[in-house]
Order: structure tokens, then sequence, then C-alpha cells
């Protein structure tokens, strides 16, 4: 078959992009503590002689909604190219798998690099997951035979929205896909609007959806908290300044999405005349401690597991919200915003007022904080309504294994 170029307008656009892609690898990797995340992006590393399915997941929320499908396929015996475009999003990989699977950053969309890396990794399929749609690096693919399937495939409104020449990139990269496994009726629909031919679609479902087993784990912090998790700038400063008086003796934990923002926060807390203690600081907390800062990786469902309530951020501005599902496997009662694009089926699925609050804002949050606070059956509640919702859903992995099985 003859693979379609990026094109000639995309390659351009390439070059005076290039030096702005080395000097965002180069401050991203320093602000991120990963001093070699620009040598990887130019030079790569070798792969070896081992074939392996590669998997792209761009940042920490896609990492960690693959890493049950990675798994898996490692329990079958495959060998995994894990790969991810953040620095955060590459710690992840490595906190989670070690040496277990073969992990890098993807390179620089130029054509050099791109065919570098494919010369590097012996590769017999592509699972990139939702919409990390780079023109370059799947054209390469391709031209190298290498077979790809886009998993837990979505298109943003702003994506749909966008311009005649961001939407033609858009299509020419998504026919580089052998199969779209979607993750809703909806998204089908947004594919199609877009040329993808209903043959090479398949709704499988959301795996973000997926719940492990929770098993009992030991408490990190021994009084009662409620947190909000995967907060994004101005978030925290919302939830912490909304606090109603009667609750000024309650713990209040962030965890943000991106933990090295870490300092700017703290400055917030200072700023609205709060006591803190910062867990990468190894910090205790006293009875005194208003507000405990979980600037750390790794540790999001520990704390969760022990929440009281858990309110989800994303939600909050228009990021258009984060998984719930980790919170509903865990029983805890959920508050998320008004942002919702990308949670709109969770919510659904859970159960809107039933398995999952819905608020307005942040006023709206806080009022329902107090109500689960004073009726901590309401809590139990709404948590357990959650778990039990999830409990029914089928088993979308081994549906999305059996969708990859076809193309290995």
């Amino acid at each position: 078959m003859t693979v379609p170029s990026p094109g000639s307008g995309y390659r351009l656009l390439s070059i005076p992009l290039y030096l702005f892609w080395i000097l965002h690898a180069l401050k991203h990797g320093i602000k991120h503590g990963l001093p070699r995340y620009l040598s990887m992006r130019m030079f790569g590393l070798e792969g070896g002689s081992t074939e392996r399915i590669w998997v792209h997941a761009s940042s920490v929320g896609e990492v960690r909604a693959v890493t049950p499908l990675v798994k898996a396929l490692m329990q079958r015996g495959e060998s995994i190219l894990f790969t991810s475009f953040t620095a955060t999003g590459y710690q992840a990989i490595r906190h989670n798998f070690s040496d277990s699977v073969c992990s890098t950053i993807i390179p620089f969309d130029q054509c050099w690099h791109c065919r570098r890396f494919f010369r590097q990794h012996k590769i017999k399929l592509g699972l990139v997951m939702e919409t990390e749609l780079w023109p370059e690096l799947l054209y390469q693919a391709r031209r190298h035979d290498i077979e790809l399937l886009l998993v837990n495939a979505r298109l943003s409104p702003k994506s749909l929205n966008a311009g005649k020449f961001i939407r033609a990139l858009l299509s020419t990269s998504l026919s580089y896909f052998e199969k779209i496994l979607t993750r809703s009726a909806k998204d089908h629909d947004a594919f199609t609007s877009l040329g993808v031919s209903e043959n090479r679609i398949t709704i499988v479902g959301n795996l973000k959806s997926h719940s492990e087993t929770s098993h009992h784990q030991s408490r990190i912090i021994e009084r009662d908290y409620v947190i909000l998790a995967s907060s994004h700038s101005g978030e925290e400063q919302q939830f912490l300044a909304a606090r109603p008086k009667e609750l000024s003796h309650y713990l209040l934990v962030l965890a943000p999405r991106h933990p090295d923002r870490g300092t700017e926060i703290q400055a917030q807390i200072k700023r609205l005349g709060m006591t803190c203690s910062v867990r990468s600081k190894a910090q205790s907390i006293t009875q005194e401690t208003e507000v405990y800062l979980a600037d750390t990786l790794g540790e999001l469902k520990l704390l969760m597991a022990h929440a009281r309530v858990v309110i989800m951020g994303g939600s909050f501005d228009t990021t258009g919200g984060h998984n719930l599902i980790e919170p509903a496997n865990l029983g805890r009662a959920i508050i998320t915003g008004p942002s919702d694009s990308n949670i709109a089926e969770d919510i659904k699925m859970l159960g809107p007022g039933q398995g999952v609050l819905q608020v307005e804002n942040m006023a709206g949050c806080w009022a329902a904080i107090v109500e689960l606070l004073d009726h901590p059956q309401r809590a139990d509640a709404l948590g357990g309504e959650a778990q039990s919702r999830l409990a029914q859903q089928p088993d979308i992995i081994q549906q999305y294994l059996a969708a990859i099985s076809t193309q290995l």
C-alpha cells in the first residue's frame, strides 16, 4: 500500500519549529529533573534485536490508563517498548516497570530523527494511546512496515473545530492507522467526521474504566482528610480560598497533577495564611497542619484510598476532568466539577448524584463536602454505589486484548 507523506506544508513548518523543540526539550528536561530528556529526543537509545510491541502514551494520565493493558500483554509473553512524550510520563513508566520494559522518549518529529528511532528498535506492532498524532513519526512507522492501532481513541472538540490545515493534517495522520479502537459511539462519530471509514473503527470501550482489585494498604496520613486529586494550576487556590470557616480544623490534602508545581502551590498556601507540610520534604503532619502537599509521584491511589472525600481536579478549569475510575474502585465518595468533556461517559456510568456528585463551582463543591462529612453514611453510600456499578462493567482489558490479537 502507498503511504501518503505528512505533506510539504508540515515538513516546511517543522524546520523553524525544530529550534523551538530543542529549547522546549532542554527546558522541559531541566524542569522535571530529567537532564537526559533532550538527548533521548535527539538520539534515542538502542533497543537491541528483541522484537517488541511499541506502546506510546503522551503523559502521566495516559501512562496510567494504558499500564494494565501493557501488563496484560507482558503476561502473554510480549516484550514491550514503552514511550512517552513528557518527562513525567517517562518517569511514571520507570516507576511502574523499572527495567521490565524498554522505555524512552519519542524523537523529534523530523524525518531523520524518526528514521533513526525505527532503525534502533525492532517493532512488530504499534499501539498509540488516545490522540498522540505526530505525523512524521507515524509516517516513518508505516514506511518501516509497522502496523499501527490507535487505542482508547478520542478527538477533542478543539481538534474537531480546528482550521483546514490542522484538520487535513489530522486526516493524514489518522490514515496511518490500520484500526482505530474508540471509547464510545460519540468518539466513533468524531472520527467518521474526519473521513475515517467505518470499517477501520471499532468501539471497544474506555481503558480508563478498567478497575484493578484493591487491597488494603497502610495509611500515609493518620488524620481524617479530604483530597483534591490531579489538580491543575489555579484549582488549588480556588479550593483552599473557598474553605468554610467551620472546616478550618480539617486536614486538606493536595495532590497536583504535576508535582513539580510544588513551589508555586506552597507560595499560594503561604499567601492564604495556612499552615502546610510537604510530602517531598518528609515534613510531619501535626494537629495544627491545615494543608498537606503530596508533591510526589506514584502515591495517589494510596492517598485516595483513605480519604473521606475525593475531589477530582481538572474539572474546575477547562481541562475536561480526570479519571473517576480509581476512586470509584476504592469505594470513595467522589466530587467532580463542571468541566467534563473527558469524563462524561464515566459520570453517566457511575450515576450522577448516585455514584458521583457533579457540582457547578467550587462553592458547590464545598457545600457537598460539608454535607458528606456531616453525614458519613451518605458518603459511604455514594462510594459503595460507584464501586458496585464499576464491578458490573465488562472486562475492558480482555476486550482490547481480543482486538489487538487480530493484528499479531
